[in-house]
């Protein structure tokens, strides 16, 4: 059986010699490759499993500095007709005066685990045993905690094994194979007349049935707590973000200003701050590509170009911006090792791997929360992606939280809205860290203590 991989690398290698043979100056493939295995939940119950196995490539050709790209998901293409077409859509594309040409010197850096086999061969019933388990934990758990009644409402779980490669006209090319398991459960408990509901998120490139329980287990308790939320009023609080909501807001308004092209196109706060503190000296940030079945781990990156572990923030001061290959040469510098791609066959742009924050003083979730004097400890948040990395602005709507005075909790609180700057939250502002990193796709966080965050309630 010919896999698509190998489909994949044919392809890539009669494209590159049919756009030099019609004009070509150099021409880049990229291409992916899944199966796909996908459980649907609904209403409590499995409502279908999937299978699917395709590839997607994306070429991008350039004669002299002027570029054109395209996004093919059919294996048997007219390579003739294509590559001339190609090829003529580049000669009327604007010149780009900084474009570099394409990345050269394919290799690879560190390397981590990034293929379970255990993954790439969960096959539809497997898939169906685990999601009933998950079930039934779930329903236990939640009962454990004082529910009423724990049911699962929606959810789905998702298993992939596959990979991705890219290929030259200069005659190079790597390829890199993973797997990884996604699940999302919508649990619900329901108590002395009230309901709640909390989201379990998970994703992992190895197949751990332990550890997606005892996700299954945390979640399910935390359905239960949040019963009968309200509002707060509004004024300044302490706020203690989970590991997850802490990831959500690195992803969203941090993570961006690390891009070398958000630097040179005046949108990162960042800017000109190289070797200067711009966030706590308690707070750290990796791009580790090096992490064991880390949803970002990879050798290389859509370039091609070795990937490396590397701090980017060490003890609050700014040491480096991501590059691709792009950013990197308009610069004379070398690129990172951190070009990836929204899509086959778009550009690559500089972000991270795998981000890793971490603090040097920790402490643990049980001596944050009884730290706080007054505040709100926020478990789920809605609306975050509206926050803005050019300024640093950070907000949310509060779906999950707990009032806590004096080190205790008081009342499950609901439909308030968190804001301040991320840079204060984790500089001035910020009042501890907590010891345990939490994966949450691509992004390990831990539980942060702010002070003086605005809260808008009632």
């Amino acid at each position: 059986m010919i896999r698509v991989r190998d489909i994949l690398l044919d392809l890539a290698k009669r494209f590159m010699d049919k756009l030099l043979e019609k004009g070509a100056s150099e021409a880049e493939f990229f291409g992916t490759w899944a199966k796909v295995r996908t459980a649907e939940i609904s209403d409590g119950k499995i409502k279908r499993i999937s299978v699917s196995d395709a590839g997607k490539y994306g070429i991008r050709v350039a004669v002299g500095r002027r570029v054109a790209s395209i996004g093919l998901s059919d294996l048997s293409p007219d390579i003739d007709k294509l590559a001339e077409t190609l090829v003529k859509i580049a000669r009327n594309a604007p010149e780009d005066k900084d474009f570099p040409g394409f990345a050269t010197n394919y290799s690879r850096g560190v390397l981590s685990n990034t293929f379970d086999d255990s993954i790439a061969s969960l096959e539809p019933d497997g898939m169906a045993g685990l999601v009933k388990n998950m079930f039934s934990t779930a329903v236990d758990a939640g009962r454990s905690a004082g529910a009423d009644e724990t049911i699962v409402t929606q959810g789905g779980l998702q298993v992939i094994d596959g990979g991705k490669l890219v290929v030259n006209s200069f005659g190079e090319h790597l390829y890199e194979e993973n797997t990884l398991l996604t699940a999302w459960l919508e649990i619900k408990s329901r108590k002395d007349g009230g309901e709640s509901t909390f989201f379990l998120e998970y994703g992992s490139r190895k197949l751990d049935i332990d550890e997606i329980l005892r996700e299954t287990v945390e979640s399910a308790k935390l359905s239960t707590k949040f019963i009968g939320g309200k509002p707060v009023e509004s004024g300044k609080y302490e706020v203690l973000l989970y590991p997850h909501v802490t990831a959500k807001f690195l992803e969203t308004v941090l993570a961006p200003a690390f891009s070398a092209l958000h630097v040179q196109r005046d949108r990162s706060p960042l800017k000109g701050k190289i070797d200067k503190q711009v966030l706590s000296e308690n707070i750290s940030i990796l791009d580790d590509p090096s992490l064991d079945w880390g949803v970002g781990s990879c050798s290389f990156d859509d370039e091609g170009i070795p990937t490396s572990r590397k701090y980017v923030v060490n003890k609050g001061v700014l040491e480096t911006y991501l590059y691709d290959h792009y950013t990197a040469r308009r610069e004379n510098k070398y690129s990172t090792g951190n070009g990836f791609r929204r899509s086959v066959s778009s550009p690559p742009s500089p972000g991270f791997t795998n981000m890793y924050m971490e603090g040097r003083d920790t402490a643990k979730w049980d001596e944050l929360v009884s730290e706080i004097k007054k505040g709100i400890v926020v478990y789920g948040v809605i609306g975050y992606w509206t926050s803005n990395f050019v300024n640093g602005g950070a907000q949310a709507t509060v779906t999950h939280g707990l009032l806590v005075e004096n080190g205790e909790v008081k009342a499950p609180v609901k439909g308030i809205v968190i804001g301040g700057n991320i840079y204060e939250w984790l500089g001035k502002d910020l009042a501890g860290v907590g010891d345990k990193v939490v994966p949450l796709g691509d992004v390990y966080a831990p539980a942060v203590l702010i002070r003086n965050v605005d809260v808008a309630g009632k």
